[in-house]
């Protein structure tokens, strides 16, 4: 097929979003769809064609964050057409495009266990295929709201889900497989070739070039281009990093988005053009099947169209200063040499930049400039040119001598213990890259389930707090309590403890309390144990054990069914004033799931435990007793298998704190309450109870009486501006489970609000700002 000679230029670049566009569809000229990390479905619409202006309203809002975005054009079902959108939040929301942005979906699919990564209409809109890091493939009826059929077989995450025709579906998946099903569920044909997680197709017109119906890419960092039964067409090789997403163009040009920064743009087998971004991930790009332009979306918040057409591209300066956003792009030395050691000495000087020529577009040349600064160049075939893309700088991440791990530096290499028993694996990282990233490469290199995923990008970025180039880096000390320390990338949780701006509502990250000293701890144990029938030597060695795990892995200490047992008995045999260390070991225990396991086989569960052995009962000669057993609830919350048991016992755990929360017995209690029920509301508004539990509606109204209590209380201690702080994000993370929740709690919620702004530590500005943001949710 013949394509237009012409390269693509910059058309515009649409800002409006406020973090990484992860989805873009690209229907017509005048109309543009986009998904981001900031929970929004944002519409585009042209207003001006000279130059091309853009105008946005938000189509959908979540409370998470959209990875996954499909369209489907206007129908007899669908006047303006709809949209269906997915992500952290596990459903799948289907909207009417031209709806106001507050109006409920036209269908809310649920059913997905985990993240929505893809999402795709077949081509009449009667059904939705959708795929997450559940392994799950769904095929929805969208008018009957269920499941009409299960994709089944998949060995790890589903990244991405392809609509061929009326019967076929292809799906891309983390075990490296394409696998190929009849609409109604029946596997038809697996596909071995990727040697590493595939992510995203493309559909392959009749008459192509390659002769392939359809084409492949992903980790691996090539396109595959594939016949249907599974017959190898060729490789397209040029990508330096993933490959992200791929799009046709109406002339048959294949269009690739890549972590390296880069869009190409291939025909006959080779690159023909590369499309520099200033942005680390470009994590969509997607064709305009009308006028052939594309668009893009990227880390750096942007949209980005590119047309082959003067007519639709932007004016001189626009396109300069894109060029220039490139120029003067910083990137990092460790991204540049490949995580190889870079040596600016053997480099050529600028005269090779008129005496080099490129053998392909996209091939990078790097230059010693004359002030010993090095320059990053790519070539382009259409200009016989080399551009410059930016400047290599050194990363700072851990202040110190680089780290070796299979013959490439990094920043930090650290240990990561996920199986008792088992050596600790290895987790590279550079400062220079997203943590997200990272751990994403980390959990599919070991192929690990996703279900890790915010976990380790979160330890990752409270371990090394955001290092960036040229930022000061030394690793801080460990902190014990996460709360306060969010200076890190979440996508979805736009919570923070200092007073920077951000918003804080809703909340999406749960807290925990892992305080004490075990040292301590176990010699006040030691202590007690000499006058116990019930505690042996054996126990006590167990125990001296406890220091070096939590000290090892304070996340994860791994205890021993031993160490366990020993501390159940002294927290529950033991005099009551004597049994503080124990309980409070126990909390620091509870963030394992081994220790959930432990505690909660059979028919009873560890808040069973802690109420049998009445630690949760106030005024008894010690009120830590009842703080530690708190505390040991709310960091229950740090594990899956731990929320699915404060989840199940929903109901027993308000009841035994209720007494505490109507009048805290210290400021310590009065935290623990406060952390404990912001967990809860965490919990409520991110997923659907367990089953047979009550709605989510009656617990929320139960956790709202009891957040509002704990804020109306007269106790002396619940004055503490760190737990009130936390109490008001309990408050108002609760309020963002639905409009009809929320309209029904307002004028309760009014009269607390102007309770709890009559008291001193309502003075504090972050105390004062999230007052302020739950004021703007009950508006």
């Amino acid at each position: 097929m013949a394509g237009n000679s012409g390269d693509f230029q910059l058309s515009a670049t649409l800002r409006g979003h406020e973090e990484d566009v992860r989805s873009i569809v690209f229907p017509s000229q005048d109309l543009l769809f986009s998904a981001s990390r900031d929970n929004t479905v944002r519409q585009w619409r042209l207003t001006a064609s000279k130059p091309p202006t853009y105008d946005d309203t938000i189509a959908l809002q979540g409370a998470h964050w959209f990875n996954g975005l499909a369209y489907v054009p206007a129908s007899k079902t669908y006047p303006e057409g709809a949209l269906a959108a997915g992500g952290r939040e596990t459903f799948v929301f289907v909207k009417h495009v031209g709806r106001p942005v507050e109006d409920d979906p036209h269908r809310l699919l649920i059913g997905h266990a985990g993240n929505i990564t893809c999402l795709a209409f077949t081509e009449d809109g009667s059904k939705i295929i959708s795929g997450g890091w559940d392994s799950q493939v769904f095929v929805w009826d969208v008018e009957a709201g269920n499941v009409n059929a299960e994709l089944t077989g998949h060995g790890g995450p589903v990244w991405g889900v392809m609509v061929y025709d009326e019967k076929l579906v292809l799906t891309a998946c983390a075990d490296k497989m394409i696998r190929l099903f009849d609409v109604n569920g029946k596997t038809l044909h697996t596909i071995k070739g990727h040697t590493d997680v595939v992510r995203c197709f493309c559909r392959i017109p009749p008459g192509h070039w390659s002769g392939a119906d359809f084409a492949s890419a992903g980790n691996d960092e090539i396109i595959r281009l594939w016949k249907l039964n599974g017959t190898s067409m060729g490789e397209l090789s040029g990508h330096e990093a993933y490959i992200y997403s791929l799009a046709i163009l109406p002339d048959g040009d294949i269009v690739s988005s890549s972590e390296d920064r880069t869009v190409r743009i291939w025909r006959d087998g080779r690159c023909i053009q590369t499309i520099t971004h200033p942005a680390i991930s470009l994590w969509a790009v997607a064709a305009c099947p009308d006028t052939g332009d594309i668009a893009t979306g990227a880390s750096d918040k942007m949209i980005r169209i590119f047309s082959r057409s003067p007519e639709r591209q932007a004016d001189a300066e626009t396109i300069r200063n894109f060029t220039e956003s490139n120029r003067m792009y910083a990137i990092p030395a460790e991204t540049a040499s490949q995580g190889q050691p870079f040596q600016k000495e053997n480099l050529p000087g600028p005269e090779a930049l008129q005496t080099q020529t490129g053998q392909r577009d996209g091939q990078q040349l790097f230059v010693r400039e004359n002030d010993g600064s090095v320059t990053a160049h790519l070539w382009s075939s259409s200009t016989s040119q080399w551009n410059l893309i930016g400047t290599v700088v050194a990363g700072e991440g851990s202040g110190g001598q680089k780290k070796t791990f299979e013959g490439k530096e990094y920043d930090y290499v650290f240990d990561i213990d996920i199986e008792d028993g088992k050596p600790a694996l290895k987790l590279p990282y550079n400062s220079t890259e997203s943590a997200w990233d990272a751990a994403k490469k980390f959990l599919e290199r070991n192929e690990l389930p996703m279900s890790y995923y915010e976990q380790v990008a979160n330890w990752i970025a409270d371990n090394t707090k955001g290092t960036r180039i040229g930022q000061s880096s030394q690793p801080p000390p460990p902190s014990q309590d996460p709360w306060g320390t969010e200076r890190r990338y979440r996508p979805g949780d736009a919570g923070s403890n200092s007073s920077s701006g951000a918003k804080k509502l809703p909340q999406r990250s749960y807290v925990n309390i892992l305080e004490g000293n075990a040292e301590v701890a176990i010699n006040k144990i030691a202590e007690s144990a000499n006058a116990s029938s019930t505690f042996s030597e054996e126990d006590l060695v167990q125990l001296r054990k406890l220091p070096e795990q939590l000290t090892k892995s304070p996340s994860d200490p791994h205890p021993t069914k031993e160490q366990v047992a020993a501390l159940l008995s002294a927290s529950s045999k033991w005099p009551r004033k004597d049994r503080v260390p124990a309980i409070a070991l126990l909390a620091r225990l509870a963030v394992s799931p081994i220790f959930v396991s432990a505690t909660s086989a059979g028919d009873k569960t560890i808040v069973d435990s802690l109420i049998s052995a009445g630690l949760l009962e106030p005024h008894q000669e010690t009120a830590n007793n009842a703080v530690h057993a708190i505390r040991l609830l709310l960091n229950l919350f740090a594990s899956e298998i731990g929320r699915l048991i404060v989840d199940g016992e929903f109901d027993k755990v308000l009841q035994a704190v209720k007494l505490f929360t109507e009048n805290p017995e210290s400021p310590a209690q009065y935290k623990a309450l406060a952390s404990l029920y912001l967990n809860y509301a965490v919990l409520l508004t991110s997923q659907a109870p367990a089953s047979g539990s009550a709605s989510r509606e009656a617990r929320a109204k139960s956790l709202l009486i009891a957040i509002a209590t704990l804020l109306e209380s007269e106790s002396r201690h619940a004055t503490d501006g760190e737990a009130l702080f936390r109490t008001l994000c309990a408050l108002g993370t609760l309020l963002t489970l639905n409009d009809g929740f929320r309209a029904e709690m307002k004028s309760g919620v009014g009269g607390t609000l102007h309770f709890v702004g009559t008291r001193e530590a309502a003075r504090l500005e972050r105390v004062r700002e999230v007052m302020g943001e739950i004021r703007d949710e009950l508006r």
